[in-house]
């Protein structure tokens, strides 16, 4: 049994959640009772499933539609893919995520979004469209999807199954453990070596771009000239940021950010002044090493929500694709400076002779990613001129919701936009 379960706040907000029950009597499910594996049955068989109502004579308030997607058949052998769903294995996943995600026969992973959002999410959406439409072979093709279709709530992303990418690793685990072994080594790594991880990023990054520089026909993918009014509305979140930053940061991060604030706020106010309107399109929306798997055969970006703070229809806005750009750049940084606290912790001190220049990498890796992103977009036939000044004041911006982000979800992880908010401003001294 699928459970809708609405819980409002004292601020007299609401949210929806869907949990999975089985059992007799009824309990919570876990993966292996089954319950998620016949979500992903019911995809495969196309089933429309309506709800249960109090009295039989009652018709249904709401339809869980479940749908398969074209590469099924190709992710599940056999003539009935359902019939191989039903018989395979189910496990959890191991990621401590915000979603549900199950394993099935370790080839389907299945994602329950825990929280509903009101319309189709853009993971779902973002998927689909570069899997079937745009053919970025980059991203887990759609294995199929279900949707909660109710008279008085609309229509909501239950959850989706994509190909699981069995053989891959988390490219930030991976990178971060990569450098330290190099910090830790005798002997010295070359800095060009190290970063190759950086230019490949950059490529991607472009040809992911460039997939979604065409919409393919369809209109709300299709990419345009931002609006004056968008434009405004990118300077007043910013600010907001900013304040909410502020408001929620404390003790020795709190105070850095307090410092520096003043100097934060006069960078952001770039993005009140743009000169032309930027060319925006659907992008990522919250690109990190994190939502990027590193598999024999290349790489795979997953997680296409959107940032946990926006709102469902921010999730699905057009945006500069630089803010992806910005992201990344973020994230390299902070994968550096994790190496380095990481590496200092194992030598229980500071490294007399690193084998590895750390600083030099975290400025050559934002050198290549740059200049591979480049040369991605121009093979691709959609060159681009990247404004330092535009990229620095998105990657402001995004450091200062990530200090937003940690003080409200996870204190331990405010060391990353300390040092990283501290560096940006360090090169620009």
């Amino acid at each position: 049994m699928l459970a809708i379960v609405a819980v409002e706040l004292d601020d007299g907000t609401s949210s929806r959640y869907t949990f999975a029950l089985s059992g007799e009597p009824l309990r919570a499910a876990a993966p292996g009772d089954g319950a998620w594996r016949a979500l992903a049955v019911a995809m495969a068989e196309g089933r429309s499933i309506p709800s249960l109502t109090d009295d039989p004579a009652s018709p249904p308030t709401a339809a869980l539609v479940c749908r398969p997607a074209r590469a099924l058949s190709d992710l599940v052998p056999g003539d009935s893919p359902a019939a191989t769903i039903a018989a395979a294995t189910e496990r959890d996943l191991g990621a401590d995520q915000s979603n549900t995600s199950v394993v099935l026969g370790e080839r389907l992973l299945l994602k329950v979004f825990r929280r509903l959002l009101p319309g189709l999410n853009p993971d779902l959406e973002m998927t689909a469209f570069l899997s079937e439409e745009a053919g970025f072979s980059a991203v887990p093709p759609l294995g199929g999807y279900a949707e909660l279709v109710s008279a008085s709530h609309g229509t909501a992303t239950v959850a989706m199954a994509q190909a699981f990418v069995s053989d891959a690793t988390d490219a930030y685990e991976s990178v971060a453990e990569t450098l330290t072994a190099w910090l830790l080594a005798p002997g010295l790594v070359s800095i060009e070596f190290a970063t190759e991880v950086a230019a490949d990023l950059g490529t991607l990054t472009a040809v992911l771009h460039a997939a979604l520089g065409d919409g393919h026909g369809q209109p709300d993918m299709a990419p345009r000239d931002a609006t004056r009014a968008e434009v405004r509305a990118w300077a007043s979140r910013a600010q907001a940021t900013l304040a909410t930053a502020l408001e929620v940061t404390t003790g020795d991060a709190g105070g850095e950010l307090r410092a520096l604030s003043p100097r934060i706020a006069e960078a952001l106010t770039l993005l009140a002044a743009l000169p032309t309107a930027p060319r925006v399109s659907r992008t990522h929306g919250d690109y990190h090493l994190g939502q990027v798997l590193i598999a024999p055969d290349g790489y795979r970006i997953v997680d296409f929500e959107g940032e946990p703070f926006a709102s469902a229809e921010q999730r699905r806005e057009h945006r500069d694709p630089l803010r992806d750009v910005a992201s990344m750049l973020r994230s390299l940084d902070h994968v550096g400076r994790s190496a380095g606290r990481r590496a200092t912790a194992r030598n229980g001190g500071p490294l007399e002779s690193p084998g590895l220049d750390l600083p030099g990498w975290l400025r050559r890796a934002r050198e290549r990613f740059l200049d591979a992103y480049r040369v991605g977009l121009r093979q691709a036939g959609r060159p681009i001129d990247i404004d330092p000044a535009l990229l620095r004041a998105y990657e402001i911006e995004k450091e200062t919701y990530e200090f937003a982000y940690a003080a409200t979800y996870l204190p331990s992880w405010l060391w990353a936009p300390t040092e990283g908010m501290r560096g940006l401003f360090e090169e620009t001294a």
